[in-house]
């Protein structure tokens, strides 16, 4: 209900008769002599209740409000997360700012300051870092933060939805007539009935309390959701992961796997699957991997690479909703001139690399070469995207020493055999070759002769410990494929708009 002339009267009707009879109740506390218990019983009470107050504010979060849960996006990049983590020091900061609704220059400086600091994390070379965006989404990323903002205070600031703008003015008004009123009967008070006016000051003091308490923490929840709603959507703006369209980018089919899913089976599939490509030398063992994970001769198996061509199979198993597998043609010794920059188109696509290695043969620099040449990729040229999730897959444990021996399963973690001990040497050194954790090197063995070893126990499993991980790489692969698509939509859009435009003059 708006805050009207009538309404101020009303409340001014309705507040006289307590005030009167809190005078009344200091003159007979003053006729009866009990005026200084009164007072001290009082001035004791607003003690404690401050000692309360100011040991809550200290020592433990307040209970009235709490600040605004709003956390990172699980999806982001690695370098959109430290950008996330830089707003922390400057929420902190500007926590003690209760005037930062009633100053505009403030609201516009912490703007600034927000939009800057997230500018320069992503654009540290540009002249002008806080202008590095497209406008429509600076138009859409305005939009979000007001939604957001207007849901906060609906939903969690009671009788926001009733409350005019000019309400608060009038508000502000009333309140500056009645301080003015207040001090004139303040002073009367104080000479007719200096008891009365006691009571009402001390009384006055523990208002004043409470309301600048409820008043700052109010303050607080706000610039902490201000701060990280605009803090938030400038990451989206300017890391590229912001979208005109209200879309979840792993729900619609990247073109990639259209391609791969069109030339592996004849059915559509609705959302993006987990892309996972096999990499390795010549005679790795990469084509027995994957006859080894279908259960079934998926891949011809030979000593030299067939083609330059990525193959895709579509492997469904528990746990694995539907995932694509990309066979690679095999690199060292030798391979097709064009292998080296297919694999190289592949590695933006994909969100799990599963490196083969041969545990019994000590040449891998090529293996490192390549693991080394994807990491310095991803780190120059794709900066706002996430490394893919590798595992190292170490096949032939068969054949290391002792040869003739083979008896699975075996404890690498805790190894009590020689053959243990060989395969726990194997992983260790191709771990620090390839600058890997042990944790993500599995050792198989696919020998044709021999039944398919740690494939269900080691590498599915490790697989499934890494899909968090991998379905955050999917989710960034896929909105870098939204923007390129939504990209070159628009310039289709506004080409055809102009030549209508052009035909109608």
């Amino acid at each position: 209900m708006p805050l009207t002339r009538f309404g101020m009267i009303v409340a001014v009707v309705f507040l006289l008769p307590w005030l009167v009879l809190i005078g009344l109740g200091g003159y007979w506390l003053w006729q009866q002599g009990w005026i200084y218990q009164g007072v001290g019983i009082l001035s004791a009470n607003v003690a404690l209740v401050y000692g309360l107050l100011h040991w809550r504010s200290h020592k433990t979060k307040p209970v009235f409000v709490e600040p605004f849960a709003i956390q990172s996006n699980p999806n982001w990049s690695d370098k959109a997360q430290l950008a996330w983590e830089a707003l922390q020091p400057l929420t902190e900061r500007w926590q003690t700012e209760t005037d930062f609704f009633t100053d505009s220059r403030k609201a516009l400086k912490l703007t600034n300051e927000v939009l800057t600091l997230v500018a320069r994390h992503f654009h540290a070379d540009s002249k002008y870092p806080v202008l590095e965006f497209p406008l429509p989404y600076l138009l859409k990323l305005i939009v979000l933060v007001c939604d957001d903002i207007q849901h906060e205070v609906l939903d969690k600031i009671p009788g926001s939805h009733a409350v005019r703008v000019g309400d608060l003015l009038r508000a502000k008004q009333a309140v500056d007539t009645l301080n003015k009123l207040k001090s004139v009967f303040d002073f009367g008070n104080w000479l007719f009935n200096w008891s009365g006016a006691a009571l009402a000051k001390a009384r006055g003091l523990l208002v004043s309390k409470g309301m600048n308490t409820v008043t700052n923490e109010i303050s607080q929840r706000l610039i902490n959701a201000y701060i990280n709603k605009l803090g938030y959507y400038a990451i989206q703006l300017y890391s590229g992961e912001l979208t005109l369209d209200d879309i979840v980018p792993t729900n619609r089919l990247s073109s990639a796997s259209k391609e791969d899913i069109a030339q592996s089976a004849a059915h559509e599939q609705s959302i993006e699957p987990l892309r996972l490509l096999v990499l390795g030398q010549v005679s790795s063992g990469k084509s027995s991997l994957i006859n080894a994970l279908f259960g079934e001769i998926k891949s011809a198996e030979g000593l030299l690479p067939t083609t330059a061509e990525i193959t895709p199979y579509i492997l469904e198993r528990d746990g694995l909703r539907q995932a694509i597998i990309l066979d690679s043609a095999g690199y060292g010794g030798l391979m097709h001139g064009q292998a080296s920059t297919a694999l190289k188109q592949e590695w933006v696509k994909v969100d799990v690399i599963l490196m083969v290695c041969n545990a019994a043969q000590a040449a891998r620099q090529v293996d490192a070469q390549q693991l080394n040449a994807i990491r310095h990729y991803f780190q120059e040229e794709r900066p706002n995207q996430t490394l893919p999730v590798i595992i190292a897959v170490a096949t032939h444990c068969d054949r290391l020493r002792p040869v003739r021996e083979w008896q699975p399963p075996y404890n690498i973690q805790q190894p009590d055999n020689a053959k243990a001990y060989s395969i726990r040497q194997a992983c260790d050194a191709i771990a620090q070759e390839l600058s890997l954790s042990l944790n993500c090197i599995v050792p198989v063995c696919l020998a044709a002769e021999k039944p398919a070893y740690n494939i269900e126990d080691g590498l599915m499993p490790l697989i499934h410990e890494h899909l968090n991980a991998a379905q955050r790489v999917r989710y960034l692969r896929c909105l870098r494929q939204h923007h390129a698509e939504s990209y070159w939509r628009q310039w289709r859009k506004q080409a055809l708009q102009a030549g209508q435009l052009i035909f109608k003059i």
